[in-house]
């Protein structure tokens, strides 16, 4: 497929559209709406491994206009950048969609085939790129679904906004390409309702037990949680469990470990940062003490009730 840019781009502008006749814009939310958009490229930067450096030009008038320069070692991988830029500043996105397909393994390796894609067309422009793969990558990146979302929240606050074009510029200053425009009453379109995400299960959790709960409460546990290293406070959901700790003085050890179901519960931050915001272990498989390993207790499935047998009665009522 083709690249998605018809010549190089070394800028990006931005133009504000203003109700009255005014090039001047309220300074904290344009600073802090330049914030948002620099976390972009320097999230589509990070993606391309680009290495790109992001400067400002004096602004325009004509609402106002301002622009990016965008300066690199590669010429691709800048123009590139640009062109995903003006791609998902204005593209909606279903949030809800995007978080139910999260997968963060298959993500990392469509990373990682686009940057070889773009490292063997920059070396022989036979070579072919999935665009394709390229712009569903981009679209449905958390965060940049987050800080876009932050953007255009703090944009709408500028009441005299009434819309948004972002257009790449080439090297003769000239713009270049369609204009994407979002008029006003689309903002509100990518806004997020909440920050927080589906939890994500271990299935196959292991965690060394630090400092274990011995008596009723709604307290926490405290563990090092093996896959990452990090000590950990997770409540304890598994009731079974729980209660042969507590009834018959399950003993705990240095180097106990435990192997189980683990969600972290998730959310985004400011910044489209993925934080984990809480720990919970649904259910406990088994305790291991060095080479010894306990079982630990299910309830038994109940049993089936036979079905009655109905007779059939003779139509006569023999």
């Amino acid at each position: 497929m083709k690249l998605p840019f018809k010549e190089p781009a070394h800028k990006i502008e931005l133009h504000y559209f203003f109700a009255d006749q005014s090039h001047s814009m309220h300074a904290h939310i344009r600073n802090k709406c330049e914030a948002y958009l620099l976390g972009i490229l320097k999230e589509i930067s990070n993606v391309l491994n680009a290495r790109l450096l992001i400067e400002t030009e004096a602004y325009t008038e004509g609402g106002l206009r301002e622009r990016f320069v965008l300066r690199g070692k590669s010429e691709l991988l800048r123009s590139f950048a640009a062109a995903i830029f003006h791609y998902v500043l204005p593209l909606e996105v279903d949030i809800e969609k995007t978080v139910n397909e999260e997968d963060r393994q298959m993500t990392k390796q469509n990373i990682e085939t686009l940057r070889r894609e773009l490292k063997n067309f920059e070396r022989d422009n036979d070579q072919k790129v999935d665009i394709e793969n390229a712009f569903y990558l981009f679209g449905n990146n958390l965060k940049i679904i987050k800080l876009k979302s932050n953007f255009y929240r703090h944009l709408s606050g500028c009441e005299k906004v009434t819309k948004l074009s972002v257009q790449t510029v080439n090297a003769k200053n000239e713009l270049t390409g369609k204009a994407a425009v979002v008029n006003r009453k689309q903002f509100n379109t990518y806004m997020l309702v909440a920050d927080t995400l589906k939890p994500e299960k271990d299935k196959k959790a292991v965690i060394e037990i630090v400092s274990p709960v011995l008596r009723p409460g709604n307290y926490k546990w405290k563990g090092i949680y093996q896959s990452t290293g990090k000590i950990i406070s997770f409540r304890l959901q598994d009731e079974d469990f729980k209660n042969e700790v507590i009834s018959q003085g399950m003993a705990f050890k240095n180097g106990t470990l435990i192997e189980c179901v683990l969600e972290s519960s998730r959310k985004m931050s400011e910044l489209g940062e993925v934080v984990v915001t809480g720990y919970s272990v649904l259910s406990v498989e088994r305790k291991l003490d060095g080479e010894m390993i306990t079982e630990t207790p299910r309830p038994k499935p109940a049993k089936k009730k036979p079905e009655p047998v109905i007779q059939q009665l003779d139509l006569f009522g023999f």
